[in-house]
């Protein structure tokens, strides 16, 4: 997909897919959500690399404080 927004390159779903641990399907769910920055184009949802990288960092953030607060909790109960 070679069309750009912002100067950078918009990537479908399925190429979105391609770079994460995400299906298109999932993407496209998120994309409906509003969960990700996508763009509707046509009968397509686009998301530019950099969108999908900050999402991706996002969760990987928040997991990380999901397992740190739990593993916190589990240390209360041992």
């Amino acid at each position: 997909m070679a069309e750009e927004f912002s100067g950078n390159k918009l990537l479908t779903l399925k190429e979105a897919a391609a770079l994460s641990p995400y299906s298109a399907e999932y993407l496209n769910l998120l994309a409906r959500k509003k969960k990700i920055k996508a763009r509707k184009i046509g009968r397509d949802w686009l998301i530019t690399k950099t969108d999908l990288f900050d999402y991706l960092k996002k969760q990987h953030s928040e997991s990380r404080n999901r397992v740190l607060q739990l593993s916190k909790y589990i240390g209360l109960l041992l």
